[in-house]
């Protein structure tokens, strides 16, 4: 829909800050937490752990863009990540899926005919979509 409301999902607090420095140190604070930021420096890792984690995080950055997808879009996230990466470039991203806000949702409905609007509104209850009176 051309008209279509995108709307962000509401961020939760975070419960951790972290930072990623170019020399390989990640900077950690638990918020709340005693011990503020805490440094942890990759490069003092042994060479099997720092082996594994290349892997590990190369797994996790190619299922990340896939979040939320599925079959041929799923494919397309990870391959364009992939491409990225294989260009040296650590921050391509694949788009984010399309959202759409309850409040969309309502204004769209509020718009239909009143037998629609009741049959919609069954429908997305039935769905488990809280929508407000």
């Amino acid at each position: 829909m051309a008209d279509e409301e995108k709307v962000e999902a509401p961020k939760r607090p975070r419960k951790l800050m972290k930072e990623l420095t170019d020399d390989g140190v990640v900077k950690i604070e638990a918020v709340g937490g005693n011990n503020g930021v805490v440094e942890y420096d990759f490069n003092k890792l042994p060479d099997d752990i720092k082996a594994k984690l290349g892997p590990f995080g190369l797994n996790h950055k190619l299922g990340d863009s896939a979040a939320g997808k599925a079959g041929a879009d799923a494919e397309e996230a990870i391959s364009k990540v992939w491409d990225g990466l294989m260009a040296g470039d650590w921050s391509v991203r694949a788009p984010a899926t399309p959202k759409v806000s309850v409040k969309a949702l309502v204004d769209k409905m509020n718009s239909l005919p009143k037998k629609a609007q009741e049959q919609a509104r069954a429908l997305l209850e039935s769905l488990g979509v809280d929508i407000p009176a």
